[in-house]
């Protein structure tokens, strides 16, 4: 036993370090491709946390729109802050970014292995699942990409380990550390409190067996709840000003269009659940596993529980997740594995079992690094790739630390982050031109990007060009004046 729990590791380890090297074309690579815009707001927080204001409490973005400060509430920025404290030491630079996500995929990948080597005792299975989890493709892609949501996966997963330990061990120990886990990864990410929902099934089934309904709420509920408090207290401080999150109301505050609700039913069903989540790799274990989970569901009733909560979730951000939030279906990936952990150990128990599993795990690596390889390309990024290709030039085009107007940004975040200027910016090619004048006039702004020749064509807007410092391919740079004849 203790010659197969070192070999699994080992191996567990030894792919993960094989994984690190199929990442390595991109360990280097500025922020582009799938998702830019979120990436780019993360790495906004991260940039203003070692620059300029370094409390974990005043998450800074790029943009000082209407006059409001650039402070911006949203997830409870734990990793955006360790990362930066990361940066402090060994430098601000997209490699230290990277390989600090690729640790906390690496959180994830060792909690689902114990979660998985907890459920069946067995070190192979926990190894080749924790293998074909770390080649999911949507995981993957991620695995060094900066969103928190990789935090609080990881988090949540810590979670489940505990919460199971604690039901069998009823170890107080256990209890508060699945309940610390807990507050961390709603922190991170508030939707992933919907994890609790292991704790109100063993809570209700504790009441169900008849045990005291008091002693099971002080013992077990109650030191839950109170450690959860944090996070309650954050989002109460930073709901209100939630202004225009579609996430909060979901499809509750969405018309509802039936022909729109069953494209995204049917994009889910034959794209999300079977090509993003999982792979075509593990499509076969996938099937063996659910067949050999309805065959022992009475070992493991719990696991309904976080089937039925994440689509009660998807039914209720349908919507907001769309066939682009990829990164939402992060919670789906818990008890999506463990089926194929399920398809694993059956699999395992066969003549061949263990070759068959290598087989699987070696297409599962190459298909996975070939597929997502095409989500770090500009193309990807569904943006103005002249951003990407020119954005040395541009960056340099005008002095560190001075505010700009930028335009034209749908997302907010990326054509200031690949510039690495903050300021004032605006899309869809509006930005009248008493805008331009009150921000040079009263904000003092002296440069602007544009890609917008209605927008630098509007009449009147040559007496506020001093001098076009660049122009690279549909971007101009201006050098901005007030107008001689407004000059007091």
């Amino acid at each position: 036993m203790k010659d197969k729990k070192k070999l699994s590791i080992f191996i567990l380890f030894f792919v993960v370090a094989i994984s690190f090297i199929q990442h390595s074309p991109f360990i280097n690579l500025d922020i582009q491709g799938i998702h830019s815009w979120r990436q780019s707001q993360t790495m906004w927080n991260i940039r203003n946390f070692v620059r300029h204001d370094n409390c974990i409490l005043n998450p800074r973005i790029n943009r000082f729109n209407g006059g409001k400060d650039n402070v911006l509430r949203y997830e409870f920025p734990l990793m955006q802050w360790c990362i930066a404290q990361c940066a402090r030491v060994f430098g601000e630079e997209i490699k230290i970014v990277r390989i600090s996500i690729f640790l906390i995929g690496l959180l994830s990948i060792l909690a689902f292995t114990i979660i998985v080597k907890d459920i069946f005792d067995d070190w192979p299975v926990a190894m080749f699942s924790g293998i074909l989890f770390l080649y999911s493709p949507v995981f993957y892609y991620y695995t060094i990409n900066p969103i928190p949501d990789n935090l609080a996966l990881a988090f949540s997963f810590i979670y489940v380990g505990f919460i199971l330990k604690h039901h069998k061990s009823h170890k107080l120990s256990h209890l508060i550390f699945a309940s610390i886990a807990l507050m961390l990864s709603t922190l991170c990410k508030l939707p992933y409190l919907m994890f609790s929902i292991l704790s109100i099934w063993f809570f209700l089934k504790a009441i169900f067996i008849g045990k005291n309904i008091i002693s099971i709420f002080k013992n077990y509920a109650l030191p839950q709840l109170i450690l959860i408090i944090p996070a309650f207290m954050w989002y109460i401080w930073v709901i209100p000003s939630w202004t225009g999150n579609p996430i909060l109301t979901g499809q509750l505050n969405e018309a509802f269009v039936i022909d729109e609700y069953l494209h995204l039913i049917y994009y889910h069903l034959t794209t999300m659940f079977p090509n993003i989540l999982l792979s075509i790799p593990v499509w076969i274990i996938t099937i063996i596993g659910l067949i050999d989970y309805c065959q022992n569901w009475r070992k493991h009733k719990w696991l309904f529980s976080l089937i039925g909560i994440t689509f009660i979730y998807l039914i209720l951000e349908l919507k907001p997740i769309g066939t682009v939030h990829d990164y939402y279906m992060f919670p789906f990936l818990s008890w999506l594995y463990l089926l194929v952990a399920f398809g694993v150990s059956r699999i395992l128990s066969f003549k061949y079992g263990y070759i068959g599993m290598i087989v699987f795990c070696v297409l599962s690596s190459v298909y996975t690094s070939v597929n997502t390889k095409q989500n770090w390309s500009v193309e990807k990024s569904y943006f103005n790739k002249d951003v990407f290709i020119y954005s040395e030039d541009l960056k340099n085009a005008v002095p560190h630390g001075e505010q700009c107007i930028i335009l034209n940004d749908f997302t907010g975040y990326i054509f200031s982050y690949r510039i690495d200027k903050m300021g004032h910016v605006f899309h869809s090619d509006n930005l009248p031109i008493e805008w331009i004048d009150d921000l040079v006039r009263n904000y003092g702004i002296k440069y602007m990007y544009s890609d917008s020749r209605k927008v630098d064509e509007l009449d009147g807007f040559q007496n506020y060009i001093d001098e076009v410092l660049i122009e690279k391919g549909t971007i101009k740079v201006f050098k901005l004046k007030l107008p001689y004849d407004n000059i007091k």
